[in-house]
């Protein structure tokens, strides 16, 4: 029913900083891997990570990165690397202008030439510090020696050069050139990628001929980059079944959940270049995730793992993931369980002894790591019977006095509470109050969200109003219920007011997400989680998360 996705909010992957324009975008990233920019200010590097002009690109000791930019080139950097673009220009109305200047100035690297060089080789050049390397339509690699430096070449040719000598090295070929000038050729030995001399084989048909020419330059260069992650790798404890996500198990109580079971999770991150920011998703159990959960704690999740199974094709925003829970299940704090509709329904907050993991790095967070689960969604079946049987719009509502959520929780690590439905004023232009989502049955659309929450901040009440996405017009952005159903989220737009979001009379605008997944046999309810961002109006970072089991309330009056 919903892909298999930990969607770690893409605004938590792009390090945009820069008003500039991005000339590349990272693919893959493992490790600690970070860009220096022109004024020294420091990015982490992840998955959807912008790269810019005149940045100093380094892996860590066991880092590894790969680039697709603007040209439609590939760069694959090799641990302990560090790679400069010197200058880059490329419009795609104007290629033949294209022009790039890359340094290596220690480590390895691989790439494959895109339309940068083709009009005019000139345009494109590599600089080491022992020679320079120009290409003729290139797939090549470089990497630093104890004596210089090796080249090779897959596909076409290069050229190196120093001030005393060129020489040509074509496909097959690999050439040594010592830092006293010597220079050696002879076959290409493949140390700068294990995918040397050996075409890719495809077995996977994609949709177009684009999508296979793109998947395939991109596998070309996967050699430099573990297709897994080693902590990923391995055997259930409990059933054996090898090549799937290993369990996070720290105390020994954990099992496995079943295939198809579901948690949402939420938290506040905190980015070291870019502060505070809300993050949420949901994780399906499945060939590429597992869910461990606590057998002697009333279903704790205690690990979450998901790793992406093509990860140089789709778009998911974190692969691999590890959330591992502590070997104290007494960190976990508003856990509750409840039977809707026939599914078990399980949350909880882990306040300490957790780990969250993006790309084997540890990540700062701020406040506690939210879940919720449930092992009975709402099956694909279940929804066609419903879609005959049911007909206009639906509420499924959060009610005042509930205790099916994690309290909403703010930057500074205070919570406070849900809005119920019903409660409190209803904004200009909306029918309802509180917290609810309406769904159409007729037209398998969400037609409107909302979700309030107060929390005491220690100088005031923020108020945050949140509510689905609206147009240029104003009017209510409306989401496909089966895009969200399967793996996408809501978009939610509002503001925070009172407390430090409200300064000389202007409140703090919000941006986030929202997941939305139905359980029992009749969509009895839905499990949700929800992350929103903003920065005050003397650029305080402003964050709110949480998870909520809204019921359903029938059809909306």
């Amino acid at each position: 029913m919903k892909s298999m996705l930990f969607s770690l909010i893409l605004m938590l992957c792009s390090g945009a900083v820069s008003a500039a324009e991005a000339v590349a975008s990272v693919i893959l990233s493992f490790g600690e891997n970070v860009a220096v920019a022109a004024d020294g200010s420091e990015r982490v590097l992840k998955r959807h990570s912008d790269i810019y002009a005149n940045d100093l690109l380094k892996t860590g000791p066991g880092g590894r990165l790969q680039l697709r930019f603007s040209d439609n080139s590939r760069l694959a950097l090799k641990a302990a690397t560090e790679f400069r673009i010197a200058e880059y220009q490329f419009e795609q109305k104007k290629p033949e202008e294209g022009k790039a200047l890359f340094q290596l100035l220690k480590g390895g690297m691989r790439t494959i030439s895109g339309q940068i060089g083709k009009p005019n080789k000139d345009n494109y050049r590599l600089e080491t510090t022992v020679a320079t390397i120009g290409i003729r339509g290139t797939h090549y690699g470089v990497e630093y020696t104890d004596k210089g430096i090796y080249c090779e070449t897959v596909e076409g040719a290069i050229q190196v050069t120093n001030d005393h000598q060129t020489i040509l090295v074509s496909a097959g070929e690999g050439a040594w050139w010592g830092t006293n000038g010597d220079v050696r050729k002879g076959n290409a030995t493949g140390q700068t990628g294990d995918y040397i001399l050996r075409k890719k084989v495809h077995s996977d048909a994609l949709t177009s001929n684009e999508q296979n020419e793109e998947s395939e330059e991109d596998n070309k260069l996967t050699g430099t980059i573990p297709a897994t992650d080693p902590e990923l790798e391995g055997d259930y404890s409990d059933d054996g079944r090898s090549g799937q996500p290993e369990l996070p198990d720290p105390t020994g109580n954990s099992s496995r959940a079943p295939d198809g079971a579901l948690v949402a999770v939420a938290f506040t991150r905190d980015d070291k270049a870019k502060g505070y920011l809300s993050g949420n998703g949901s994780v399906v159990a499945g060939s590429a995730s597992a869910i461990a959960i606590d057998n002697s704690a009333g279903g704790l999740v205690t690990g979450i793992s998901y790793k992406d199974n093509k990860p140089n094709t789709t778009l998911h925003a974190c692969s691999p993931c590890i959330f591992t829970g502590g070997d104290d299940t007494g960190f976990v704090s508003g856990s509750g369980t409840a039977t809707l509709g026939g599914a078990e329904i399980s949350w909880g907050r882990w306040n300490a002894g957790f780990e969250l993991k993006e790309n084997n790095t540890v990540q700062t967070l701020a406040g506690g790591f939210h879940y919720m689960y449930s092992d009975s969604l709402t099956t694909q079946a279940q929804l066609d019977a419903l879609t005959t049987a049911r007909s206009g719009s639906y509420l499924y509502t959060f009610t005042n006095g509930s205790t099916s959520l994690t309290a909403p929780q703010i930057e500074t690590g205070a919570s406070g509470s849900l809005v119920g439905y019903g409660s409190g004023a209803v904004a200009p232009g909306r029918v309802y109050g509180g917290t609810y989502v309406l769904v159409n049955w007729d037209s398998l659309e969400i037609e409107q969200v909302s979700i309030k929450a107060d929390v005491n901040d220690g100088t005031g009440i923020r108020s945050f109003n949140l509510t689905e996405a609206v147009d240029k017009q104003g009017a209510s952005v409306k989401t496909s219920l089966n895009d969200v159903l399967q793996g996408g989220e809501l978009t939610l737009a509002g503001s925070c007011s009172g407390g430090q979001c409200t300064v000389a009379g202007n409140d703090t605008t919000m941006s986030g997400q929202m997941t939305f997944d139905l359980v029992g046999s009749r969509a009895d309810g839905a499990i949700s989680s929800y992350g929103a961002s903003g920065s005050s109006p003397v650029n305080q970072d402003i964050t709110v998360v949480g998870t909520v089991l809204l019921d359903s309330s029938g059809p909306a009056p």
